[in-house]
């Protein structure tokens, strides 16, 4: 749901800096935008095609039919464009904000940020089962008629691709960040924070 899509994009970025902890604190521009980069590839390609896809396929579903009244995102010309200048916008700056945390030693600011938007997403999708459960078009769900998001198997199917390929491309990513710095040596001023 767009509602939880930029923010999971932030919480990734600052996943990401938490992983690349050891190099961010050394200052090091190679190492800043290494993990950058990588940040950036994982919301490409790990992440970005998901809103996209229930945007166009599922639109009353990832808007949860706030605001948007429209069966298609075709209806909103401007809406596609906007939102995923606002989702890579969202994702980078969560790892530069978080980049800046972690290189000042505010490593567990840094870990509140991402833990409290993983608290907000499931806050937002289990406390109004109502939206974020059912399918179907505006005039189905005000009408009380919209299926359940189980009774669609494709929309099953692609839920659990989608967060294998979520999860899996954060695990990846993090882990390739963290061994990246394990091997460095942190000065002992350093290791202090």
């Amino acid at each position: 749901m767009v509602q939880i899509d930029i923010p999971l994009a932030i919480a990734a970025g600052s996943v990401f800096a938490d992983a690349a902890q050891r190099q961010l604190r050394l200052g090091r521009a190679d190492f800043y935008f290494n993990a950058l980069w990588k940040n950036s590839l994982f919301q490409i390609v790990g992440f970005s095609w998901i809103p996209i896809y229930y945007l166009t396929q599922y639109f009353g579903w990832e808007t949860t039919h706030m605001w948007w009244h429209a069966d298609s995102v075709l209806a909103y010309p401007l809406y596609l464009p906007i939102f995923v200048l606002l989702f890579f916008a969202a994702g980078n700056l969560g790892f530069i904000l978080s980049s800046s945390l972690v290189a000042h030693g505010h490593i567990w600011l840094n870990r509140l940020v991402y833990l409290g938007i993983g608290i907000y997403v499931a806050i937002w999708t289990f406390s109004q089962p109502y939206r974020t459960f059912r399918l179907g078009t505006y005039v189905e769900w005000v009408e009380g008629q919209a299926p359940w998001f189980w009774q669609d198997r494709t929309f099953v199917r692609m839920s659990i691709l989608s967060g294998v390929v979520w999860l899996g491309g954060i695990l990846i990513t993090a882990v390739s960040l963290w061994r990246e710095g394990n091997h460095l040596d942190i000065p002992p001023d350093l290791r202090k924070q």
